[in-house]
């Protein structure tokens, strides 16, 4: 059994632990799933062949946001105090469950739990990370002091992990004591776009992606679109009444089309996006332009901001334009922009690789174990 722990903090933990996930279960048929978190399912089960154990426990604490652009830290305080204040039994609750469903490897990105608790059974485990918590929680405690326990917590507990497989875009991830370098772990279509397109009836003119991941972006009047006629904008959680050049195509639509989110990526021109690692590694994998805003003070951002553009046309646009609607400069810039050279993207073939000599590793009847 490989067992994957996943961060509930956004959909880019969730989309890449899925796609090394579909690459093992590529490699290796016959080895039995389970993933532990609190990501939406169908995340999960709409990327991987055949069975896949879904446990919904909430295994990290991650950051409270108000919306897609801006963190609660004082809200992110108490939620990881109240988690930690059972910590001995709730790593202990893991340990045995590790041991019990008989885990040969643990996979996780990135919450502390699991390293905690597959060093307590014994089980070798891999971290698959850009960033880690105590990165994040170190960074926000110039402001919220009580946040650099936090940090120490989470540092304590990476310290356990055996591997720690660092994509691009990476943050100070000291606490790691054995590291790896992979290459990008980034989904590809499966759908041509002009399929996609074909069969959710989009034009053939500008069609640009509204992407703002888990959290949304309620307080945005989607009205405000209207006035961007040169763009056809596909949102994918609106309700209501919307101007004539906004699609609205439900998830429900893409499973009943044979699509999966990446395709609808790959159909676009460009998304407008809060960058974050999973939708722009989609939009790298998938060669579709960005226009990115702010997404307040997370230390992953300026890293992202400034690498990005290395791989993928990409133009800013401040939260003011954004909210208004202003995007027809930066729409037009962007199309405008080069492709750069395409960077490597099997880090999930890498990754999968790493992850199953891992359970090899870990196999209880070998006699000797890598240290």
């Amino acid at each position: 059994m490989i067992v994957a722990y996943v961060s509930g903090h956004g959909f880019g933990h969730a989309m890449r632990t899925a796609e090394v996930l579909r690459l093992v279960r590529e490699q290796a048929p016959a080895v039995p799933l389970c993933v532990v978190g609190s990501a939406p399912a169908r995340l999960l089960k709409g990327s991987i062949e055949g069975e896949v154990v879904l446990r919904a426990e909430e295994c990290d604490v991650g950051l409270v946001q108000r919306g897609p652009l801006e963190i609660d830290e004082a809200a992110s305080l108490e939620r990881w105090r109240k988690f930690v204040s059972d910590w001995g039994p709730r790593v202990e609750r893991e340990r045995q469950w590790l041991c019990d469903i008989g885990a040969r490897v643990v996979l996780s990105d990135v919450p502390p739990l699991a390293f905690a608790a597959a060093a307590g059974a014994g089980v070798p485990s891999v971290a698959l990370a850009n960033f880690s918590w105590d990165w994040i929680y170190r960074h926000l405690a110039a402001r919220q002091a009580g946040l650099l326990e936090a940090a120490e917590w989470a540092a304590s507990a990476y310290h356990k992990a055996t591997l720690l497989l660092r994509l691009p875009f990476a943050g100070d991830l000291g606490a790691f004591p054995r590291i790896e370098d992979v290459p990008l772990v980034a989904r590809r279509p499966r759908v041509a776009p002009a399929e996609t397109r074909r069969r959710l009836g989009l034009p053939s003119e500008r069609v640009v992606l509204w992407s703002f991941g888990g959290h949304g972006l309620a307080s945005f009047d989607l009205g405000v679109l209207g006035q961007l006629s040169r763009s056809h904008f596909v949102v994918t959680d609106a309700t209501g009444q919307l101007p004539a050049n906004v699609i609205r195509v439900s998830d429900g639509q893409l499973d009943h089309m044979g699509l999966g989110y990446i395709d609808l990526v790959a159909a676009a021109d460009v998304v407008v996006t809060k960058p974050g690692y999973g939708i722009v590694s989609d939009a790298i994998g998938a060669r579709t332009r960005l226009v990115y805003t702010d997404r307040g003070d997370f230390p992953e951002y300026p890293i992202l901001v400034r690498e990005m553009a290395k791989y993928i046309p990409c133009v800013y646009v401040s939260n003011d334009d954004l909210m208004a609607g202003q995007l027809a400069a930066a729409l037009d810039a962007v199309m405008d922009l080069p492709w750069p050279v395409a960077p490597p993207l099997d880090g999930a073939t890498v990754a999968a690789r790493r992850v199953l000599d891992m359970a090899e590793m870990g196999d209880p009847k070998k006699s000797t174990r890598e240290t």
